[in-house]
């Protein structure tokens, strides 16, 4: 049987008005726990005209830094040149999967026709994908077929800051930090940086709204001894901007990330993938050195090939 969008799509995307601002949007994506957002005209006609991503918040700390706050543009102003990829609900999953790596996009929205246009319906992602080949494609076909062999990586006591650089400059939504022998210690998402941000842009936003625990309180200087590492981090509840550049790596990396043998089977990549609601897994030899990363786009790729 083949699958089309609607059999595998999530049917009640998070939306969000094109009136909002980027801060209403990152609040959002840390309060639920997902990557992306969808952007309506607005609430009655359910007609969506955008998609605001982790990357998209991303990219304008980088961009912006530090001329403006997340609370002082309207998401209209990002929008509006993105060209939207929608699919209708019968589209073949196959389609959709070779529509997505052409487009370099990680979803489709998926609409419907209520004789007014194209109205949500739903949203496909690229983990929709994985778990669709989790569940419905056979196995047989090894991870180093599909790997990405050239990875970005970090050292523990890399700036926060040059972090960011490196995932805008490089394209990705991940990078791997690696200890001594090339062997991974950690992982950054670009879901790690969104509470990042408030540092980032601490004296941009209106701190006391941000976190309104400091509001009257004396912030004293706090020391933290992260798991799995010989070194002490110091931080305030508010950073000047001086000091931004003092957030490191290990401060906001997942320790001890989950990882997957260059010959192991793809399938197992997306079980992984899915059972742990991750989007990358690092790929390593005999040895646990670093060789790869498997990602959704990896998987999506299998799928545009039929594998």
């Amino acid at each position: 049987m083949q699958l089309i969008a609607t059999d595998i799509c999530s049917n009640n995307p998070v939306t969000l008005e094109v009136n909002k601002t980027l801060y209403n949007a990152r609040n959002i994506l840390i309060k639920y726990n997902i990557s992306r957002v969808v952007i309506l005209k607005d609430k009655k006609s359910k007609k969506p005209i955008g998609i605001i991503t982790e990357k998209d918040i991303v990219r304008f700390l980088y961009a912006n830094f530090p001329k403006r706050g997340l609370d002082e543009i309207r998401i209209g102003e990002i929008i509006t040149n993105q060209h939207l990829i929608t699919v209708k609900e019968d589209t073949n999953v196959g389609v959709c999967a070779n529509l997505m790596l052409n487009s370099s996009t990680s979803s489709l929205v998926v609409t419907k026709d209520n004789g007014n246009g194209g109205i949500l319906s739903g949203i496909m992602t690229k983990s929709d994908l994985l778990d669709a080949y989790a569940k419905s494609f056979a196995g047989n076909v090894a991870i180093n077929e599909y790997m990405t062999k050239k990875v970005l990586t970090v050292k523990p006591d890399e700036s926060v800051h040059m972090v960011l650089l490196i995932m805008v400059d490089g394209n990705v939504s991940r990078v791997i930090v690696v200890g001594d022998n090339n062997r991974p210690v950690g992982i950054i998402t670009s879901h790690d940086l969104l509470p990042a941000s408030t540092l980032l842009i601490a004296d941009k936003l209106r701190l006391p709204h941000i976190q309104p625990w400091t509001k009257g309180k004396n912030i004293k200087e706090n020391k933290i001894k992260n798991e799995g590492s010989t070194s002490t981090s110091t931080y305030v509840g508010v950073l000047p901007y001086g000091m931004k550049r003092m957030l490191l790596a290990e401060d906001i990396m997942k320790f001890n990330p989950i990882m997957i043998t260059d010959y192991a089977d793809l399938v197992d990549a997306a079980l992984i993938m899915r059972g742990n609601r991750i989007s990358g897994l690092p790929v390593v030899d005999s040895n646990d050195k670093l060789v790869g990363i498997i990602t959704k786009t990896d998987i999506t790729r299998a799928i545009a090939d039929g594998r």
